[in-house]
């Protein structure tokens, strides 16, 4: 399945369907959030590792980007200065880069939301980096819990940032797809006037929880 294929399959996806396709062989990071919830990205890596506090690699990254990529920002989780604003949001939009995911802060929070550029991030900072100290790009690098190479298919929602390796990709689509038919059939039967715990047969669940802990008193 080419690239571009694959992008188009795993957008359909939340990053709920994923973790319930993958389960616990699927890190999903949930300390780095949208700007806005509603923003969700989909796309193969670009990954920038910064000097502490500066990003004059990100702007290199942003420059060498290509329509599609997703900018992979770590190596300043704790410094004080933001390593994205709304200029840069603006730059990316108009190359058509399809988000930007910084591990650390990032300013222009409003300018960014009516932007409409899709920006995720640990926190806020209106102090500007600096922009001397060059870094290092597509090379792994570490965002919160994740591990990203690059080339790696990231997907990212409010629910939190997934990402999967390449030869992972065809099975996490099959698996995903999966998971929303069953997620469809569930829809149906609860707008039918069944309740989960039918749906599910959670009573036999209930009286053997029972059992168990009478058994224990």
């Amino acid at each position: 399945m080419p690239a571009s294929d694959a992008i188009a399959e795993l957008r359909q996806f939340t990053v709920c369907q994923l973790s319930d396709a993958l389960g616990p062989s699927c890190s999903i990071e949930t300390s780095i959030l949208p700007i806005d919830p509603q923003f969700r990205i989909c796309g193969p890596a670009f990954t920038v590792e910064c000097a502490l506090g500066d990003n004059l690699t990100v702007h290199h990254a942003l420059h060498l980007a290509r329509p599609g990529d997703v900018l992979i920002v770590g190596g300043s989780p704790d410094c004080d200065s933001a390593l994205w604003g709304e200029l840069m949001s603006m730059s990316a939009q108009s190359k058509g880069v399809a988000g930007t995911i910084v591990d650390g802060p990032v300013r222009d929070p409003l300018e960014i939301r009516t932007l409409g550029y899709p920006v995720f991030c640990r926190r806020f900072n209106p102090r500007r980096a600096t922009k001397e100290a060059y870094g290092r790009i597509n090379v792994p690098v570490r965002i919160g819990t994740l591990s990203i190479s690059p080339k790696d298919y990231v997907l990212a929602d409010a629910n939190g940032i997934a990402s999967i390796p390449p030869a992972r990709v065809h099975e996490a689509i099959d698996l995903a797809s999966e998971v929303v038919k069953k997620e469809n059939k569930i829809k149906y039967e609860i707008l039918s006037g069944r309740s989960i715990f039918e749906i599910f047969n959670l009573e036999q669940c209930v009286m053997t929880s029972q059992q168990v802990a009478a058994k224990t008193k």
